[in-house]
């Protein structure tokens, strides 16, 4: 038996411990997707990938990188050398200003194309 509690909304620090294991589940579940996902464990392309999904979804105060490398740990298992280098790549991202914010307008309309798209 389940019961529907979708109308108690959480608070503060429950809120963003939902957000964030939300954004994390759909992060991953968009990384498992792709074929060969598992080969992909120091590839650029998905760290900068995973980079901008946290910086345009993430609308609260939280440590980005932490965010990161805690998705990268679900999918690959990472160990402590793996953290480091992975953690140094993030940093270099950042500071070469690769990953980019999306202005709201462009967000809006790649959301509304998307459901036009599925339910069309």
């Amino acid at each position: 038996m389940s019961i529907n509690l979708s109308f108690v909304k959480t608070k503060n620090t429950l809120s963003v411990s939902a957000h964030k294991k939300n954004l994390r589940d759909s992060i991953i579940a968009k990384i498992i997707e792709i074929d060969r996902h598992e080969t992909l464990k120091f590839d650029n392309e998905l760290l900068i990938f995973i980079c901008n999904c946290i910086e345009n979804a993430l609308d609260i105060k939280m440590d980005k990188k932490a965010l990161a490398l805690d998705i990268l740990h679900h999918v690959f298992e990472l160990s402590q050398d793996d953290r480091l280098i992975l953690g140094a790549s993030i940093d270099f991202l950042c500071n070469n200003k690769l990953v980019k914010k999306m202005h709201t307008i462009t967000k809006i309309t790649r959301m509304t194309s998307d459901w036009f798209v599925r339910h069309l």
